[in-house]
């Protein structure tokens, strides 16, 4: 079957593309429309043109519910270099989500933007086309190509979405997400040859556009204390009386609410950070002993890859992110990027002072697709660490849990304290409230987060 695109235009484009990939600029493209079998016909001959090896195609089925849909969209964002293909994207599963509250859709438009500054900030240049499907011109595709014959539960359907919703929902959204940075680009289409023509020149000026102009970042951030500090007058000596009863009692309840989670639709987030030897990794198993391993994944996040340096810094964490009805356990997580990287260098000021916007729209896009996030912060005194420091050094079974980075993390620990404070401030939201845990104690903490974890869970299933 021969190509649809011109081959002037098919060279200008793999050149192009050399360009992206020589120049290691992460682009994503992504393409809405009310015709799944448009957009994919499209798609399909963009993809021809193009060199395999630097482009990679996803298409997102609406039929895809929950946190693990989001985390599914976010994990095929390019990495540097790469083109990638949307056949729908964060947009079809907004329209699908929308169930007649305008506020709830307004929150999920205020969403979408700034995920899409965050895309940009970190360096992905997002493209942005809508193929406006007139329903005569459908109506000759359907005849063309046999559309109406195609039925039945499988990716020959296409799509999965509400038509009548889409085409009465979409063109909203789109008015209230052309942004000046990232605009939406709109063709009408016509013949599939005349519209992969149209596509394929409006692909070539924007790739254009970003390789000679390149795109300005966001004004400058600033952390801002916006919430409350639940450290601030914390008693760090919590009670464990009578610790075996309670932490039975409270093991059963959690099985018990894990079961409801699991046909809920729901998800649940569980994010622990904290001092080192603060207790984290003790507190994480004897909560997860409670629950049903086949529902529950622990994340322990250790130093990014080369493969994760290529990508947007969330990115490395949506693999983790949990699908409907399933619990996710961070033992470690994405706010290395507002204590560890500023403190060690290993981001700019400008990436700092930004983080805390970014990581507040990425916990709001997780609990507006389903998720429950709680956040755990693990606190101690500075005496409490260095015995437990010692314990470790003196134990020929824990001596490998301490290392010289922990001993020069800890010369550094009124800088650690100003930036902890200065994340939870900026990041202590309603929807992704941060904990403070008195840890001094071992079991009074693990019991603490036991009975936080069941409070929260009664809160959202049972009401």
């Amino acid at each position: 079957m021969r190509s649809l695109i011109p081959d002037d235009l098919d060279d200008e484009l793999n050149s192009l593309q050399m360009d992206i990939a020589s120049r290691q600029i992460p682009v994503a493209v992504i393409f809405e429309g009310g015709s799944g079998h448009v957009i994919s016909k499209v798609i399909n001959e963009i993809n021809r043109g193009l060199e395999p090896m630097g482009v990679s195609y996803h298409h997102f089925d609406a039929k895809n519910k929950g946190t693990g849909a989001f985390a599914e969209l976010l994990n095929a964002t390019p990495g540097k270099g790469e083109i990638v293909l949307y056949d729908r994207s964060w947009y079809s599963m907004a329209v699908d989500w929308f169930d007649g509250d305008d506020e709830q859709m307004e929150q999920r438009v205020e969403s979408i933007n700034r995920f899409e500054e965050y895309l940009m900030d970190n360096g992905t240049y997002v493209i942005k086309i809508g193929l406006d499907v007139k329903l005569q011109t459908l109506r000759k595709y359907a005849e063309e190509y046999g559309m109406n014959r195609v039925t039945g539960d499988t990716f020959l359907s296409v799509d999965h979405i509400d038509r009548v919703k889409y085409r009465a929902v979409m063109p909203e959204i789109i008015r209230k997400t052309d942004t000046k940075r990232v605009p939406w680009d709109i063709i009408e289409t016509t013949g599939v040859e005349d519209t992969v023509k149209a596509t394929v020149k409006l692909l070539i000026k924007r790739l254009r556009q970003c390789l000679d102009k390149g795109w300005e970042k966001s004004e400058k951030k600033e952390i801002c204390k916006m919430f409350s500090n639940p450290r601030k007058g914390l008693d760090l000596n919590g009670d464990s009386k009578d610790y075996g009863n309670r932490m039975d009692i409270l093991s059963g309840e959690l099985e018990r609410l894990q079961n409801i989670l699991a046909i809920s639709g729901r998800s649940l987030v569980l994010c622990f950070e904290g001092w080192d030897a603060a207790g984290k990794g003790g507190a994480i198993k004897h909560m997860c002993h409670a629950m049903n391993p086949r529902g529950y994944t622990v994340a322990r996040i250790k130093a990014p890859t080369d493969i994760d340096y290529a990508h947007t810094y969330l990115w490395r964490f949506a693999k983790h992110l949990p699908s409907a009805g399933r619990v996710s356990v961070f033992d470690r997580t994405w706010y290395g990027r507002m204590m560890v990287e500023p403190i060690e260098g290993f981001c700019d000021d400008d990436e700092y002072c930004r983080s805390a916007e970014e990581i507040n729209n990425f916990e709001k896009m997780i609990t507006e697709t389903g998720g429950i996030v709680v956040k755990f912060w693990l606190d101690i005194d500075k005496d409490t660490q260095l015995e437990r420091f010692n314990e470790r050094q003196n134990d020929p079974l824990k001596q490998w849990k301490l290392t010289d980075e922990d001993w020069r993390n800890r010369e550094k620990w009124d800088k650690y304290e100003e930036y902890i404070n200065a994340m939870i401030y900026a990041t202590n939201t309603s929807y992704a409230p941060w904990v403070a845990v008195p840890a001094n104690n071992k079991k009074a903490a693990r019991l603490f987060v036991l009975e936080t974890v069941i409070s929260k869970l009664k809160e959202v299933l049972e009401n």
